[in-house]
């Protein structure tokens, strides 16, 4: 018996019950969101302004949905979400997420500036039909979700006509960010116009600042602040504070508000999903640098300590490489760039989404596309830079060269090093050699030789090497691993030219080194003293 076409159309109240037992069918009992199997949220979706809800039928039978969310930004930026798309387990390779597919850019072509999806990587069918109709990868979202484990999203997306011809070019970005944002811009048919900026050391964190969750009282006084920051919009979400409490409320969002001897000035407003244990950052409102520097790190200490979340993303200005360097120095990576993504005054601005993970890194199972692939490589990577970069941080942190460092400062310096594992005995620098490395010792120890005899160690926490930093000059002792040693390692050339960039760097650390020198003369000086003394 011949079928007959697929029909696409909009869900009424009578499909309720039929796409109710879609769900089920697909996503089975177990699944977390219950939601979708819940009579009023469906019945509030068919009737929602910003949601389009789908249904494919054949022969009176429902055989699949999809949705289209467009409240993805701003109500004004003209951005569609292609949200869930469910087919009938017995209805696969027929054509029914095709149809679907299709009748949401043909809505999406007429209607929006900029359509995106988030396709699973359980399996790569939502990647595969995605890229038939012009989705290309922008990014990949690792573990964003939690279903029956941590699963990751490839962000796929597509611009359309006014989109194209309203982006701002030549955004500025943090060097970490370059190669991923270039891809995107290929892979959506841009021209690769990034420029990188690597001297952004991002906010100073304000410490004299008092924080707490947002009341009812306090939303007067953030909405005057937030008329006068328009101008400096660094962070994008589907939500704004001048939406109103009861709407804040209702998508189960949240605003941290920092005061300063009693005065607001500033606040960092974020959805929860206590299910997917998640964050996403709505927008950020502040009066200076400083304040935007204390949120964004009280947000991170709120997402771990008093959230518990596993997964926090924030989308921000491709535009502002200060914002990115703050979020970089806090251990967020970049992870999806999205061209012409939002739309501002006249124009339409890239954006960069960047994301922290609390859990392990767990990605390896992801089934993709070659297309995908290849941006799952470069988010990978920056994990695997960054989880070394916050090593190297952190041991420079304790560092008697680098005191007095702000967290930028120390980040650049971070982001020079390289961690080096050495096995016991082997011989890491030795006497009268040319210096252009040296060494901050993570765990083990090491034994120090000059003229052939053993003559001190060095341990965690110590620096080996650190005139050759500032002048080149040979090693005037042999280091040996006296045991299995973990080392960071910077070579003298990158220091130099950081500092070259970045004097005051130099300036601090070099004041650093003169300082413990003096004091191991003066060590030196009172045990030949003493020694002159016995003898006499």
């Amino acid at each position: 018996m011949k079928k007959h076409p697929i029909q696409v159309r909009t869900v009424t109240e009578d499909d309720l019950p039929a796409v109710r037992r879609l769900f089920y069918r697909c996503y089975g009992e177990d699944y977390p969101y219950k939601e979708f199997y819940n009579d009023e949220w469906l019945k509030r979706s068919i009737y929602q302004d910003s949601y389009l809800f789908l249904l494919a039928e054949r022969d009176g039978r429902v055989q699949g949905t999809a949705s289209v969310y467009f409240e993805v930004g701003v109500f004004s930026d003209l951005c569609g979400e292609f949200g869930r798309l469910a087919v009938d387990p017995d209805h696969r390779g027929q054509g029914v997420g095709t149809a679907l597919m299709q009748a949401r850019l043909d809505f999406a072509t007429r209607r929006l500036h900029f359509g995106l999806t988030e396709c699973r990587t359980a399996h790569p069918f939502a990647q595969r039909i995605s890229e038939k109709f012009g989705l290309r990868p922008v990014g990949f979202l690792p573990q964003k979700v939690l279903l029956d484990q941590r699963e990751s999203l490839v962000m796929m997306a597509r611009a359309f006509v006014p989109a194209r011809e309203l982006r701002r070019n030549n955004p500025r970005v943090i060097p970490e960010a370059f190669l991923l944002g270039q891809l995107a811009l290929e892979n959506m048919g841009f021209q690769p116009d990034l420029i990188a900026v690597d001297d952004a050391i991002g906010y100073p964190i304000g410490r004299d600042f008092e924080v707490e969750e947002l009341t009812e009282d306090v939303l007067p006084h953030l909405l005057r602040i937030e008329r006068g920051r328009l101008s400096r919009r660094q962070v994008f979400g589907n939500l704004q504070l001048s939406y109103g409490l009861f709407m804040i409320e209702s998508r189960n969002s949240r605003y941290l508000v920092a005061r300063e001897d009693g005065m607001i000035v500033g606040a960092i407003g974020f959805t929860f999903d206590p299910i997917g244990r998640s964050i996403k950052v709505l927008e950020l409102i502040d009066l200076r640098d400083d304040v935007a520097g204390f949120l964004l790190r009280e947000l991170d200490q709120w997402a771990q300590k008093v959230y518990r979340a596993e997964y926090v993303e924030i989308t921000v200005s491709a535009y502002w490489p200060d914002i990115q360097r703050t979020l970089s120095n806090l251990g967020f990576v970049p992870v999806a760039y999205c061209p012409s993504f939002v739309f501002h005054e006249v124009e339409r601005l890239d954006t960069l989404k960047m994301a922290k993970l609390y859990v392990p890194l767990d990605i390896d199972g992801a089934q993709l596309t070659d297309a995908s692939r290849e941006m799952f490589e470069l988010v990978r990577k920056g994990f695997e830079d960054k989880r070394l970069g916050i090593a190297a941080n952190e041991t420079a942190r304790q560092m008697a060269i680098f005191e007095g460092l702000e967290d930028g400062e120390l980040a650049h310096i971070a982001g020079l090093c390289r961690v080096r594992k050495v096995a016991e005995g082997e011989i890491i620098l030795r006497e009268g050699e040319q210096g252009d490395i040296s060494f901050m010792v993570m765990s083990g120890f090491i034994d120090i030789y000059a003229n052939g005899a053993k003559i001190g160690h060095v341990f965690a926490g110590d620096f080996l090497g650190e005139i050759s930093l500032v002048s080149g000059r040979p090693y005037n002792a042999t280091a040996v691993a006296g045991a299995n040693v973990t080392l960071v390692q910077l070579r003298r050339a990158d220091f130099q030219n950081l500092i070259d960039r970045h004097p005051r760097i130099g300036l601090k650390v070099m004041r650093n080194i003169a300082i413990s020198l003096g004091e191991e003369l003066s060590v030196l000086g009172g045990r030949y003293s003493r020694n002159v003394n016995r003898e006499t």
